[in-house]
């Protein structure tokens, strides 16, 4: 079992019984999810040191963490933690982006300024990229098409899997659930530009014509 670093001079034992309650399971999402329930009250130290463990569970577990406490108690430093891992390269798995930068990212700058998506945006990493992408789903849940259309466009042309994927997905969910029609005039124009696969899933709850025609 990898042996995590004490976080500000704090025992331990908190995190490695994380670890060790997860080596109990399947190691699969829901299992993260039923331990990060589990270590609700985790003492702030101890999850950071899971969050830049070399463990992957351990940083799925953290994220989770994070995702909890942001919904008990908002906080921008929940958000500052977050980013600050993914900015260091630390997350290798796009799950660690889909569970938690809507409502760790996107959620907190509804209402507000959305500068802090578009700094993302330049990020040389490409999972911090792709955060700024799926933080757009909080805009597209409040109806909102012209944050995740604006963000989308930013990174259009991107060829990173890891930011396309992510961006085929949000236009789709701007079509379902803001606006179909700004969707369509989204591919009209830019559409070219995404990757084939991007595409596909942008447009498949689309009409069938509609569809074939954005995808020719």
């Amino acid at each position: 079992m990898t042996r995590l670093p004490a976080g500000g001079g704090r025992n331990p034992a908190d995190a490695e019984a994380v670890l060790a309650a997860l080596a109990r399971t399947p190691g699969d999402v829901a299992a993260a999810r039923r331990v990060a329930r589990q270590f609700a009250d985790l003492d702030d130290g101890e999850r950071s040191a899971l969050l830049w463990s070399e463990d992957p569970g351990a940083r799925l577990v953290a994220v989770l963490l994070l995702v909890q406490a942001m919904r008990e108690r908002p906080d921008p430093e929940l958000t500052d933690e977050y980013l600050s891992a993914a900015k260091a390269e630390r997350f290798d798995d796009t799950v660690l982006v889909d569970l938690a930068a809507e409502e760790l990212v996107g959620a907190p700058l509804v209402g507000g300024s959305t500068g802090p998506l578009y700094a993302l945006v330049k990020s040389d990493v490409a999972m911090v990229r792709r955060i700024a992408v799926v933080a757009t789903l909080a805009f597209v849940k409040q109806g909102d098409d012209e944050v995740p259309l604006g963000i989308a466009g930013r990174l259009v042309r991107e060829r990173s899997e890891t930011v396309q994927s992510a961006v085929g997905w949000v236009l789709r969910e701007t079509g379902k659930r803001a606006s179909e029609p700004a969707l369509i005039a989204f591919l009209e124009r830019s559409g070219r530009f995404l990757t084939p696969s991007a595409r596909r899933t942008a447009t498949e709850h689309l009409p069938p014509a509609e569809r074939e025609r954005l995808r020719a």
